[in-house]
């Protein structure tokens, strides 16, 4: 398994401020949006999430953050914090899941790269987000090469970009890691969206979104 660029099970892919008052407009709201990085690799978080994919088969989809111990990244042995990510996805009574180790800088919390069934993503690029953002911000903080192996010697299978977005759904402030997937020769095999709601301060809530594109299909979840 890709990491990375597989953080969605492939069966799911497949099957599936306004202000008022009369003192004149109050100044944009401003979040703390690596403070809620922070929250969401140090503390963790679990996310369920309802869709439809194509074919009509309602599905679930949970996403969990779970903080692990310090320790090197396989490809480099460069000590780092590590957060497990892990999807797991029901439909018509079974489950699916994926998981995989993101690594990164304890301090600014720029991502390393990431490990997942013996294969690494290595970052060539990467960068933290800024103390605070306003809505409609966002950014570039991940750009790295997915290898085969977690070596210095592997090989070079694909890339994967990681966008950051402080979007507005519906009204939900919501952090966004817009992820984008090349293959080996360069051409675009899929996008992925993970989106947990904020707040101003940086503290995260319960509501979130999930959307991946691939092999020609889209689904979306949510639970908002």
């Amino acid at each position: 398994m890709n990491t990375l660029r597989n953080l969605a099970p492939c069966a799911v892919i497949a099957a599936a401020l306004a202000a008022c008052g009369g003192g004149g407009d109050a100044p944009p709201a401003t979040y703390a949006v690596n403070v809620a990085q922070r929250h969401l690799l140090v503390d963790g978080g679990s996310w369920t999430m309802n869709g439809t994919g194509p074919n009509g088969v309602a599905f679930t989809v949970t996403m969990d953050f779970a903080p692990a111990t310090t320790g090197p990244f396989p490809v480099s042995g460069a000590t780092a914090g590590q957060s497990l990510q892990t999807f797991t996805v029901q439909a018509s009574g079974s489950s699916d899941s994926a998981a995989q180790t993101i690594y990164f800088d304890p301090l600014n919390l720029a991502l390393v790269g990431a490990e997942s069934g013996g294969t690494c993503s290595v970052g060539n690029s990467s960068a933290a987000l800024p103390a605070s953002a306003m809505l409609g911000a966002g950014g570039t903080f991940f750009s790295g090469s997915d290898l085969d192996g977690c070596t210095g010697a592997s090989n070079t299978v694909g890339s994967t970009t990681i966008a950051w977005a402080l979007e507005s759904d519906h009204g939900v402030a919501l952090l966004c890691w817009n992820l984008a997937f090349k293959d080996a020769l360069g051409a675009p095999s899929g996008t992925q969206s993970n989106c947990v709601e904020v707040a101003t301060d940086g503290s995260l809530g319960t509501r979130a979104r999930f959307a991946v594109s691939a092999l020609g299909l889209t689904v979306t979840a949510r639970n908002f």
